[in-house]
């Protein structure tokens, strides 16, 4: 539950993703049929390198504040009003204040719907400069996404769900009054706090001034150890019908979401950041009167019809764009004595007003019988050039109605031969199509195993399942490495929970590589190329390490970048989707480089000579360290955000 939790502070404001789009389409992953045209910007009748094709991978905050503080007691601050009263409002809220950007990151292009964050920071800062906080985002792709939310169209539609914790949490309150600050402290276990961002209203329009940004809605809370850190386990709702773009949506358009329950005060806090239609603008649109009940038939379905004798109302749904942007799209309901003797066993459910008499509608309710069944991680690599990185543990969480679910059978289905038909698509233009042919996904059947492969809940409600990966795997999409592997789970048996769309494990499976001592140019120049094709922002835009002569005099950069692990911001390729074998390999034919050539004598000297604006200083600098000078940091101070 964590950030749904009390204390919590909730900021909005913008945020940034470069993605670069020539990846999108797999086929441009076939280097012999790679056109030049596919690096080129989208055209009238050509999809090309789709909406931005030189993207650097991105993801940064911009603009955003702390809007409003939520107590333990449940008393709200806001920033246009109670500054006085509390420090914590009104901060800005950024990025890693010392290092570069993190990086969005698709686990696939054959699976574009569970993009990560890697290497992102968050930081507090205040209008004077003092970071106050600052922490690391504990790498974790968004939920709950969907494309039917807005009148938009395409990516611009979307609206999703970030949640993981902020480890490695540095604080920094001299001289900062802020009593809600030493609340959270207190709230928080192991040194964490949990995090939820809510995406939309991105921009995909290439020229327009708001280009690459969209709204990010915010909440920052305690983190408990015994709870999901990617999701909150609690009352979810989830429609049973699907809108015109294919979402879990009700008949108004409401999506998923999910709830808690707060036993301190009492309250139900209903998270409809990623909820609610919108309208123009992005703003809410307006459905009309709303009202959150707790239906006494725990099966009556949505759409039904339900008079005042079938319910305990609670209260109006707020559809006011101050609930989004400055409370983070959080409500929170008190709950009466009698509703919380019963809930245990009820369904909350949003009615919507019929007619005048009374009449309401069943708008969008709790899952059947309130079964909700998620794992801890969902998009995961294996690797089978490496017995370590070839199985990954998840844990499944079961809930009914909030509560663990003990003693609860889950099972599993991996999907059968499919090709990508969503990412692939036909130019208008006769004779522009990518000429690749299309992968097909989830071949060869039977590589899984699932350990134990009929789980169980705990008297926790937990399931904790060892996936393993084959002994070996070829290339069974043929220009991509590796495969990937859609697999569905659920509760076994007769009483499954309604889950979105896109609750399934995503699973990659490199393909096996012959390890090679002393790897020549030929054997790690396909590598190359094809992120030379994918990626012109780097190889366009700093050299093109697909020829041998750019490659090698740039070996020691390479080489330093290939070797970061893979939550550094800078680690390359920006992809993450390069095995450790394909990895190793060409930081051997990197090695041999530079041990024929010579190794520079440091970091500094190497990149200053590539940096034309920095590099005479920047070694001057190092010339002076070397005398015994402290060296001063160039053009950077720390308490700035970028």
């Amino acid at each position: 539950m964590s950030y749904l939790q009390l204390p919590r502070l909730a900021f909005s404001g913008q945020f940034q993703a470069d993605v670069s789009t020539v990846n999108n389409d797999p086929r441009h992953f076939d280097n012999r049929n790679f056109e030049p045209s596919f690096q080129d910007l989208q055209a009238k009748d050509e999809f090309n390198g789709w909406w931005n094709p030189v993207g650097t991978g991105i993801f940064r905050l911009c603009n955003c504040t702390v809007r409003s503080l939520v107590g333990p007691d449940g008393r709200v601050l806001s920033a246009d009003g109670d500054k006085r009263t509390d420090a914590a409002l009104g901060l800005v809220v950024g990025n890693a204040p010392d290092r570069a950007s993190g990086k969005l990151v698709d686990l696939d292009p054959d699976w574009q719907l569970a993009s990560c964050l890697y290497g992102f920071g968050v930081s507090l800062v205040s209008a004077g400069g003092q970071v106050i906080l600052s922490a690391d985002y504990a790498s974790n792709p968004f939920r709950d996404l969907w494309f039917g939310r807005s009148v938009a169209k395409g990516d611009s539609a979307a609206s999703a769900m970030f949640q993981s914790v902020l480890t490695n949490v540095a604080w920094n309150l001299d001289g900062i009054d802020s009593p809600f600050f030493d609340q959270l402290r207190r709230a928080s276990e192991q040194d964490q706090l949990s995090i939820r961002l809510t995406t939309y209203g991105y921009n995909t329009a290439f020229g327009q001034p708001r280009f690459g940004y969209g709204t990010v809605l915010g909440a920052i809370g305690p983190a408990r150890a015994a709870e999901p850190r990617s999701f909150v386990l609690g009352r979810r709702f989830m429609p049973t019908t699907q809108n015109g773009t294919g979402d879990m949506a009700s008949t108004r358009n409401i999506g998923c979401f999910s709830a808690a329950v707060d036993e301190g005060t009492g309250t139900l806090q209903v998270d409809l950041s990623n909820a609610l239609p919108l309208g123009q603008g992005y703003g809410i649109g307006n459905l009309g009167p709303l009202q959150f009940a707790l239906l006494k038939d725990p099966l009556v379905a949505q759409d039904a019809r339900v008079g005042p004798a079938d319910f305990h109302a609670l209260a109006h749904v707020d559809q006011s764009d101050y609930l989004q942007w400055g409370l983070a799209g959080i409500q929170q309901l008190q709950l009466p004595e009698d509703v919380r003797r019963t809930m245990d066993d009820l369904p909350f459910a949003i009615l919507g007003q019929q007619d005048r008499d009374g009449g309401w509608v069943v708008e969008v309710r709790e899952t059947l019988l309130g079964l909700e069944v998620r794992p801890e991680d969902f998009a995961i690599r294996l690797d089978p050039n490496e017995d370590r990185t070839n199985h990954v543990g998840t844990t499944f969480y079961a809930a009914r109605y909030g509560r663990p679910l003990a003693g609860a059978p889950l099972a599993f289905w991996t999907s059968g031969p499919a090709l990508d038909t969503g990412n692939t698509p036909v130019n208008p233009k006769p004779g522009t199509t990518p000429k690749a042919l299309l992968p097909v996904n989830n071949v060869p059947a039977f590589a899984l195993k699932f350990h134990p492969p009929a789980p169980v809940t705990d008297r926790h409600g937990r399931a904790d399942v060892c996936i393993q990966g084959p002994e070996r795997m070829g290339t069974p999409r043929e220009y991509m490495d590796g495969q990937l592997y859609t697999v569905a789970y659920n509760f076994a048996g007769t009483d499954p929970a309604v889950q979105q769309n896109f609750d399934k494990l995503a699973i990659l499976v490199f393909s096996t590589v012959e390890r090679k001592v002393a790897p020549v140019w030929d054997d790690v120049q396909p590598i190359l190329q094809q992120y030379a094709n994918l990626y012109p922002a780097m190889s366009q835009g700093l050299f093109d390490f697909s020829r041998r002569e750019q490659a090698e005099a740039n070996a020691f950069i390479l080489r330093f970048v290939l070797d970061k692990p893979i939550d550094d911001p800078d680690q390359m390729p920006v992809t993450r989707d390069l095995s450790s074998a394909r990895r190793a390999l060409l930081i051997r034919y990197l090695d041999g480089v530079l041990s024929a050539n010579g190794r520079p004598p440091s970091a500094l000297a190497m990149f200053g000579r590539r940096c034309p604006t920095r590099g005479g200083a920047a070694l001057r600098a190092q010339e002076g360290a070397d005398n015994g000078a402290l060296p001063a940091l160039p053009g950077k101070s720390r308490g700035s955000n970028r």
